[in-house]
């Protein structure tokens, strides 16, 4: 008894299913081509919304900070990338020494840091990176931050403190340079004399030349860091690529699939309910 029950149902079940494989058959035969036109349509839409979008270039840009921290210069960038997004570009103008248009050709201003650890003074810079709509600014661009980056009063001050303590150094060296080269010059000519009361002194111009050549050391490594003296220094500029990076063609050709799919599909299932629904009133 138990035996023909279970029978019984096995068969009911396969019944169920092959009705339903019927009726899903039924519905791809009668809406299948509307949801293909759907689908269909909704890849060209795609590929119409990326032919029309305005293209998107990313760069980016090392730079190592010599006055502030990575960490500060990065805060200030973020604020520079809040303005931007609240479209302050007459801040940003003032702020970057830029014609005020440039900003609207730019999407974003992030900054990272190179290394993750932090590091008082992290001799690995940091990066600020960008996205365009026009490659054409990035030169304008690269020129603002740099300048916007060292001209806030404290770091002009720094700067001028610090290329001021170089001069003034450079000038002592120069000084030293000259006594000890006119210290050598009258112990050469005493040596070159026949003076008894000269040849009484014991000279040592070995000591003389080491000092000096020190002195010169000092002098061209002072005059190096004056030339040098920076808030930032740009280690790497923008580069101006060609392929944007967005928007993706493969991306709004699956979105377009997607969405025309599942609008089809609604369609579809609406139709055949209106089907159904007309059926049963017969």
């Amino acid at each position: 008894m138990e035996e023909n029950k279970t029978g019984t149902q096995n068969r009911t079940d396969d019944l169920d299913l092959v009705s339903l494989f019927e009726r899903l058959f039924s519905f791809i035969k009668k809406f299948g081509l509307l949801i293909a036109i759907f689908t269909i349509s909704g890849m060209l839409v795609g590929f119409g919304i990326y032919k029309k979008s305005s293209k998107s270039y990313a760069s980016s840009m090392l730079l190592h900070s010599f006055m502030l921290t990575n960490t500060e210069q990065i805060n200030i960038i973020e604020n520079w990338n809040n303005l931007l997004k609240n479209k302050e570009y007459a801040i940003l103008s003032e702020r970057l020494h830029c014609n005020a248009e440039i900003f609207k050709k730019i999407n974003k201003i992030t900054a990272v840091e190179t290394q993750k650890l932090y590091i008082q003074n992290n001799p690995n810079g940091f990066l600020v990176e960008v996205t365009v709509k026009d490659n054409a600014v990035l030169d304008s661009l690269e020129k603002g931050i740099v300048f916007g980056l060292e001209n806030s009063d404290y770091v002009k001050a720094r700067l001028s403190s610090k290329r001021s303590n170089l001069i003034q150094l450079i000038d002592k060296v120069q000084t030293e340079i000259i006594k000890l080269d006119s210290t050598k010059l009258n112990i050469e000519k005493r040596i070159n004399s026949n003076n008894q009361q000269g040849s009484s002194f014991i000279i040592d111009v070995s000591n003389i030349n080491t000092q000096m050549i020190a002195l010169n050391e000092k002098l061209l490594d002072f005059r190096e860091q004056l030339k040098f003296t920076n808030a930032v220094q740009v280690f790497h500029g923008f580069e101006k690529f060609q392929k944007p990076v967005s928007p993706k063609l493969f991306k709004s050709v699956v979105l377009g699939f997607i969405g025309g799919f599942a609008i089809g599909y609604i369609v579809a299932i609406y139709l055949y309910i209106i089907s159904r629904i007309r059926l049963k009133r017969k």
